[in-house]
């Protein structure tokens, strides 16, 4: 299992990140969890969306490096789609878990 975290930032205003929140939000059915974070149901599993003031950080887990791959392309697909504009997308590969997708 591998847990990869993404930030996805701004590089033209704030309204791009908030058009990708609601776009999520609109499209996928989503649990909240807390106060600016929820759970979204993608095609390849739950993900976890966090709202940070500004930016949204996006974790998931997957399988294997090749899973790694088809989630990151499908990510960057979706945010294409759904917001037209330009986000700073940079992926991490943390060594814990968020509590919610365990």
């Amino acid at each position: 299992m591998i847990a990869m975290s993404a930030s996805v930032r701004p590089t033209d205003g704030i309204q791009s990140v908030r058009l990708l929140e609601q776009a999520l939000r609109r499209h996928y059915e989503n649990i909240p969890v807390r106060d600016h974070q929820y759970l979204v149901r993608f095609t390849d599993g739950p993900v976890l969306v966090t709202d940070e003031l500004g930016a949204l950080r996006v974790d998931v887990v997957v399988s294997d490096e090749r899973a790694a791959r088809h989630f990151e392309a499908a990510f960057r697909s979706e945010v294409d789609l759904r917001v037209g504009r330009p986000l700073d997308l940079h992926w991490s590969r943390p060594d814990v878990v968020p509590q919610p997708l365990r």
